[in-house]
């Protein structure tokens, strides 16, 4: 679990005073990692005592609790470097290894007893994750419709019942096309899962359920950037894998 994933987990929680502290620790993750407790609150510039709500309101028992959740994430990962190909692959496996530890069941146990499943993809890299999300569930017999933007939303959303699923599949999580998707079916009964970037975004907050990838940006030649992005893939796989797992156990 990421600092940024309980951030979105309990965002309406939240004060002022939460979100500084955020703040500050996502942009000085590496110098927290050696804080004290007082001296986070110090630079943080509220008392210790707001601090350790702060934990509490992120359900995190105890100061320490935070610390071990910094310190164990590799921030390397979420940083921009130099074109690299052994590097790439190492931030691949990181990437993978952090995507198996993750606990699917009760994506798994939404997926299973939906009815029929909307996907949602924000441009043009997602409408192709989405595309395969959408292979990969019809071939475990699951009623699959994919949408292609607002208005297509805007003449199904009509069906939504509390029995169907609503996925957005977002990069960055900002997109505004797929927080105005989310606003026009906010008051339909319809579950909503988001596959974003770790990113404290307000796709992620406006949905009930969530899943998360992390990305990485490499610099080549000509000041070209390419962004890694194939982990969306990748959790596709894992959380199929653990879908069929889930099955199995349901019938047995």
């Amino acid at each position: 679990m990421k600092i940024d994933e309980l951030i979105n987990n309990n965002y309406e929680k939240l004060t002022q005073n939460d979100h500084q502290i955020f703040d500050y620790i996502s942009n000085n993750i590496e110098e927290c990692k050696e804080m004290t407790c007082e001296q986070l609150a110090d630079k943080c510039h509220v008392s210790r005592t707001t601090l350790l709500r702060f934990c509490r309101k992120v359900d995190l028992n105890s100061f320490a609790e935070l610390k071990y959740i910094l310190k164990s994430s590799d921030s390397s990962i979420y940083e921009d470097t130099s074109l690299d190909i052994g590097e790439a692959c190492q931030t691949y496996h990181k990437m993978i290894d952090e995507i198996r530890e993750h606990k699917y069941i009760d994506i798994c146990s939404l997926i299973y007893n939906s009815e029929i499943i909307y996907i949602y993809g924000t441009g043009n890299a997602q409408k192709a994750e989405a595309e395969e999300f959408k292979r990969i569930l019809l071939s475990a017999g699951k009623y699959v419709i994919d949408l292609f933007d607002l208005g297509e939303i805007q003449l199904m959303q009509k069906r939504f019942t509390n029995k169907d699923l609503f996925v957005i599949i977002s990069l960055s999580g900002e997109t505004k096309e797929g927080v105005n998707i989310l606003k026009f079916i906010e008051n339909t009964k319809i579950n909503t899962l988001s596959i974003t970037r770790f990113e404290n975004n307000t796709i992620a907050r406006m949905c009930k359920n969530n899943l998360y990838v992390s990305t990485k940006i490499l610099y080549g030649l000509q000041n070209i950037s390419y962004e890694m992005t194939a982990a969306f893939y990748v959790l596709l796989d894992i959380l199929f894998v653990n879908y069929l797992e889930y099955i199995r156990e349901s019938k047995r």
